[in-house]
């Protein structure tokens, strides 16, 4: 059986037994008889428990729970790879969800049709995870990429529209957003960016020493995409695709000795 073609495995966390209940029967009988449901959870401490025993593809996590709400237990857990669905009643949530890479974002009472949506979604991801895996260029080569320092060219990007292989030349920075990290590149002669599930701290030690500084806690650059820096009371370095990059007082410096010293002056 290919990879991509297996159950997809998902755990259900919410504090009431019968929500756990209601969204087990929606998903098996009206969305896709096909999922397997390996576990249900009333609390985050039991969750955890089901996903070290059942390491699920997914989580249907409702938000606000009794002692500890889902972004709190998602934080503490971090990093985790499985992908998370959220199912709640509170509509203010939503853009924290999505800046964490959910999938979805489902409003009770539950809509069949935005569930089956979701479990679509979920279904493209898992499909382009595993294809990746089975490639080896899964975020597990970029772990052993990052412990060994292996010097490549390249690194592959991946979110669930794309997998993109980019040029470490063609980055302009990287931006820390929690345990995640935004890449901005050039590809194809077009500015994107993806967002990828490690932190900031593993990409430094894996990116080119002699092109790549930290010039702030939240942001590793690019220093052959420098347009200027710029210091006048509150120091920046202008890229080459028009953003502006807070400097650190500490680490002005460092960056200008480090620009005169590889030639980027």
């Amino acid at each position: 059986m290919p990879l991509y073609s297996k159950q997809i495995q998902i755990l259900i966390v919410d504090d009431e037994k019968k929500a756990c209940a209601n969204l087990r029967n929606i998903l098996l009988e009206f969305v896709d008889p096909g999922l397997q449901i390996v576990g249900e959870a009333n609390s985050t401490m039991e969750a955890e428990q089901l996903i070290a025993i059942h390491k699920p593809d997914a989580i249907f996590l409702d938000i606000e729970m009794p002692n500890e709400n889902a972004f709190h237990f998602l934080e503490r857990i971090a990093p985790f790879d499985f992908e998370v669905i959220f199912v709640t009643a509170y509509e203010e949530y939503a853009i924290r969800a999505f800046r964490l890479n959910a999938i979805d974002y489902i409003l009770k009472p539950i809509s069949i049709k935005d569930l089956s949506t979701a479990v679509q979604k979920l279904k493209d991801r898992i499909r382009h995870k595993r294809i990746i895996d089975n490639k080896n260029t899964s975020y597990t080569e970029l772990a052993d990429q990052v412990q060994n320092k292996s010097k490549y060219q390249k690194i592959i990007l991946k979110d669930l529209n794309a997998v993109e292989s980019v040029d470490f030349r063609d980055i302009y920075f990287i931006e820390a957003q929690g345990s995640y990290s935004r890449f901005i590149f050039c590809k194809n002669g077009k500015n994107r960016e993806m967002t990828m599930s490690n932190p900031l701290s593993q990409y430094e030690e894996m990116m080119p020493g002699d092109s790549f500084y930290r010039v702030h806690r939240s942001y590793l650059i690019n220093c052959q995409q420098i347009k200027k820096v710029v210091s006048d009371g509150n120091s920046l370095v202008v890229m080459k695709d028009g953003t502006e990059i807070p400097v650190s007082r500490r680490r002005y410096m460092g960056l200008i000795d480090f620009l005169d010293c590889h030639n980027y002056l």
